[in-house]
């Protein structure tokens, strides 16, 4: 690929995309002026402040704005898209811009997509562990989840696009996230502030139903890690990363029952003097709306287990590994911040986006 290579960045005023542009500027690659990035915002005055602050070039628009999408994707090498994971017709403009330049040149663009395991939840309400956890060095099984559900629609196009040739593609599914973003603006997460918010709304730790179900967590910079790592695959003349039909990759490092998360939460909001107990309970469903949101059983209450497989292969090396309990240890600076964002802040969510992948 020729120097410098043009990369496009989407969500670089959220948690994960604005990591991702730290992480970006922190690189020698880009320090050399071996790399240019755009990144698309949302709003003229987040742009300006990027482009003066960061340096990077951006282009003004909404992710519904098609055309102006499609025609930032068929000028760059590499698409890195964190912005919406349930947002399909911003992934088709983007593949259709890509396509463009293929025909143009001939050039594959790498296209690294930020999914999530929202996409392998089930409906337990937190009633039960499910024993499944899949696994990404066979992804059949991630294959066979309807497109018609959280994410999938948008993976299965980018998926395809691989398959066909014209992009390299890599579908990046991320569990919880959890730690301090690094970015201009958003620095939190969603599910475990909204946690937090809802323990000091209700004056105690909560969790949908019994909380038996299992989630993975993985720290935001271990996640950017990886983005990074495929890129890197992606741009050497030795590529080992498996895209088309194996395009998936998972990442976590940290398990844990809804439960264990709520009581742990307990007990270090009670250690503050942030609520009156330690011990976690039930959410009653009178509360969900306004403690959770209506999202709560999917988001709080499901299962969703999988385990890294291509990522260690490929010589991951997460900074919060397996058994480390960074999830757990977040909790104290991620009230942090939700103290000095606002307790009162809604749960960060494409709202209508995900009652549409949702079915609702």
């Amino acid at each position: 690929m020729s120097l410098p290579y043009h990369v496009l960045l989407t969500g670089a005023t959220g948690f994960v995309g604005g990591t991702t542009l730290a992480a970006f500027l922190e690189r020698e690659d880009y320090k050399a002026g071996r790399v240019k990035i755009t990144c698309l915002v949302r709003g003229e005055e987040r742009a300006k402040l990027i482009k003066e602050r960061l340096g990077v070039d951006v282009v003004v628009c909404d992710l519904a704005d098609a055309d102006v999408v499609r025609k930032a994707a068929s000028e760059v090498d590499v698409i890195l898209h964190t912005a919406n994971a349930d947002h399909p017709a911003s992934g088709r403009a983007m593949l259709e811009g890509a396509k463009q330049r293929f025909d143009k040149t001939g050039k594959q663009t790498i296209f690294i997509h930020s999914s999530g395991t929202g996409a392998l939840t089930d409906d337990a309400k937190g009633k039960f562990a499910d024993p499944k956890i899949y696994q990404d060095r066979d992804c059949a099984d991630i294959r066979a989840v309807p497109t018609t559900y959280v994410h999938r629609e948008t993976d299965d196009l980018i998926m395809k696009a691989s398959v066909e040739g014209y992009v390299r593609g890599y579908v990046v599914m991320p569990p919880l996230i959890y730690g301090r973003g690094r970015g201009p603006y958003s620095r939190t997460s969603v599910q475990i502030p909204a946690l937090i918010r809802a323990a000091l709304r209700l004056k105690q730790s909560i969790h949908v139903g019994p909380g038996l179900s299992i989630w993975n967590g993985v720290h935001v910079d271990d996640l950017v890690s990886l983005y990074f790592l495929l890129l890197d695959d992606a741009l050497s003349g030795a590529r080992k990363a498996p895209t088309g039909l194996e395009c998936f990759y998972l990442c976590a490092t940290d398990t844990y029952e809804w439960r264990e998360l709520a009581a742990e939460i307990g007990k270090r909001l009670h250690a503050k003097g942030a609520i009156p107990t330690a011990e976690a309970r039930p959410l009653k469903p009178e509360e969900v709306q306004d403690a959770l949101g209506a999202w709560s059983d999917f988001a709080y209450g499901s299962n969703s287990r999988s385990a890294a497989g291509k990522a260690y292969d490929l010589g991951w090396k997460p900074k919060h590994p397996t058994g480390s309990n960074g999830l757990f240890d977040s909790i104290d600076k991620e009230y942090d911040a939700v103290i000095e964002e606002g307790k009162d802040e809604a749960p960060k969510v494409h709202i209508d986006e995900m009652n549409r992948a949702l079915g609702s």
